[in-house]
């Protein structure tokens, strides 16, 4: 799904394709803390009144058919089930990515849903990248993209679509929900869309920035950051992960975190997660996860040192979304 949206100039700052995210969070109102003079500040945690309408698993996860029906799933594994067992209708090049994936049409007992499948699988020791860049242990795989959607969910993050291994046409690789009605590059581009609530859309980006540190996502790109109705940002396209690296990407744009992804960051049972993560990761991959992640939370650590924990840890909470049915564009702020 590579190259399958454009996300805005305007929504991007804080990726790291354009250095730190350019926001800070207030201090409390009683001791305000002035935002510094080159950033706006990111607004504090905002709880709506109450939840949305009451929507199914599948509705509330955008899980929906071709025709926008939500799927009869009932959990996440009920999904991954029907994404390593249904039957292949019918399979499509999905344009626009290097690695070209194939977009599945699935049906199991009348059901259909669309999923990517993806088998690239390369690896060499010293690749050359534009600029003369050079990058040990190159790996591109499959593989990574269920190890990216497992440790997400151990983290609490549901916004990194289903994924699984499974075979087609006797190739191996791993499959995804496609998430219907998103946003596309072409039309993002064409609409100039933007966030309806700019500061909540910032926070997103900023738990993204945390993930794809600790995984050291090295092609964190436009192409591989979806957009639903409901503004949900989702991570998709993982296959240039898990590096063997022990260190964080030096442009790492770090400067907050979400209290629960923090929380969970530290509780994280590095016992439980190799056990999950053994099929996908290697032991090399899996020793530089855990050193990223001490070095991810000194960083964090340090940071609430230095500012106070107001500045750096913030909330997000996110309901069943209020625009099912809705399009991007319907749900979409005024251009600016």
């Amino acid at each position: 799904m590579k190259g399958s949206c454009r996300i805005p100039a305007t929504l991007l700052a804080g990726l790291v394709l354009s250095g730190p995210l350019a926001a800070q969070a207030p201090a409390p109102a009683e001791t305000p803390v002035p935002a510094p003079t080159n950033a706006p500040s990111l607004a504090p945690a905002t709880t709506p009144a109450g939840p949305g309408p009451t929507v199914s698993y599948a509705a509330a996860r955008h899980w929906t058919d071709p025709q926008g029906k939500p799927l009869p799933f009932g959990s996440e594994a009920e999904m991954l089930d029907f994404l390593r067992t249904a039957d292949v209708v019918s399979a499509t090049r999905l344009g626009g990515g290097i690695n070209n994936p194939r977009k599945l049409l699935l049906e199991k007992n009348g059901v259909q849903a669309s999923a990517v499948f993806r088998d690239v699988n390369e690896e060499k020791n010293t690749p050359t990248f534009g600029g003369g860049r050079n990058e040990l242990f190159f790996k591109d795989s499959y593989i990574f993209e269920p190890a990216a959607y497992e440790l997400a969910m151990m983290l609490g993050l549901d916004n990194v679509p289903p994924a699984t291994l499974r075979k087609y046409e006797r190739t191996s690789g791993s499959v995804q929900i496609f998430i219907e009605n998103a946003i596309t590059e072409r039309r993002e581009l064409e609409e100039h869309l933007q966030p309806p609530d700019e500061q909540e859309w910032k926070k997103q980006v900023q738990m993204m920035n945390v993930f794809d540190a600790l995984i050291y996502n090295v092609d964190r790109n436009r192409g591989n950051i979806i957009i639903t109705p409901d503004w949900r940002l989702w991570m998709i396209d993982h296959s240039r992960t898990f590096r063997r690296n022990t260190d964080l990407q030096s442009q790492s744009p770090i400067n907050q975190c979400e209290r629960q992804l923090y929380a969970k960051l530290k509780a994280l049972d590095e016992k439980e997660a190799r056990k999950r993560l053994k099929d996908y990761l290697t032991t090399f991959e899996l020793d530089a996860l855990f050193t990223r992640r001490k070095l991810l939370l000194e960083r964090i650590d340090k940071l609430i040192a230095e500012k106070g924990e107001n500045q750096v840890l913030y909330d997000f909470v996110w309901y069943a979304p209020k625009t099912v049915g809705k399009s991007v564009e319907e749900s979409a702020a005024q251009p600016r």
